[in-house]
């Protein structure tokens, strides 16, 4: 089937052709974009990931600090009583000494 009356059958054929190669190029640089879009997308989901674990372990760590915190405090307060026991026994010695 010709669309022109003048143009050879195998001038038709090498247009087919050539836009035959001009749409699998397109289809080809359509899937290489594909290709570069989901691995920015998995890029950018990883990316939320890293953030939601960094921001669990600085919620971790300050908990762990405020836990330190504590920790330190009651063993200052027991640190002080045995102290204060150690200077008891001292004088009570020294009375009986």
């Amino acid at each position: 089937m010709n669309v022109r009356p003048d143009m050879p059958e195998d001038a038709i054929e090498a247009m087919v052709a050539r836009l035959d190669a001009a749409m699998s190029r397109v289809e080809g640089a359509g899937r290489a974009m594909r290709t570069r879009v989901e691995r920015a997308e998995r890029a950018a989901m990883e990316a939320r990931d890293s953030d939601a674990d960094r921001a669990n372990l600085a919620e971790a760590l300050d908990q762990a600090r405020g836990r330190e915190a504590l920790l330190q405090e009651a063993a200052q307060t027991a640190s002080d009583a045995l102290d204060g026991a150690i200077e008891d026994l001292r004088k009570l010695m020294a009375e009986e000494g």
